[in-house]
């Protein structure tokens, strides 16, 4: 799933180094080198009223596998494309993918608490809130009519002890 969107950089050059990128990012990423996708975008900068060359950049897009994988993946990436290919400067930035928002064939890949789901939690939050709202309320009034815990009922009793 891994996917690097190489812009600014020769389809051709980075042919050459595409094979040995792929098999190190897959060792970094734990993942298939068949699963790591690199796509050379063609893209038009302009400056100043006429075309430039575009600027070497690489965003990759991913679910997050952490720091150290990350500066890794970096690392690689900046090898094999900017000093392989003898770029003077190219630029990396991470884009993370959650699986609860990424979908394959119309299905989503993770789960996410739904609102449905939240609301439901939020509900029976209040109820317990409510129920221990009464149970104090119940218990004040029994101290204070000067009845003892063996005249509440047993399910206040219950209710109590937990």
């Amino acid at each position: 799933m891994p996917h690097l969107l190489i812009r600014g950089v020769d389809p051709d050059r980075l042919a050459s180094v595409s094979e040995a990128l792929a098999g190190e990012l897959a060792v970094i990423f734990d993942c298939p080198s068949d699963h790591i996708l690199l796509e050379c975008m063609h893209t038009t900068a302009v400056f100043a009223g006429k075309r430039v060359a575009s600027y070497p950049f690489v965003e990759v897009v991913w679910f997050e596998r952490g720091t150290a994988a990350r500066d890794a993946a970096a690392a690689c990436v900046d090898r094999y494309v900017r000093e392989a290919l003898g770029l003077e400067e190219m630029e990396i930035a991470f884009r993370v993918y959650t699986p609860d928002a990424y979908y394959s064939n119309g299905q989503r890949l993770g789960d996410d608490p739904s609102a449905g789901e939240l609301a439901e939690l939020r509900a029976k939050n209040a109820k317990l809130k409510d129920d221990l709202d009464r149970t104090r309320k119940a218990l004040h009034g029994a101290t204070l009519g000067g009845g003892a815990m063996s005249s509440m009922s047993s399910k206040l009793r219950d209710a109590l002890r937990e």
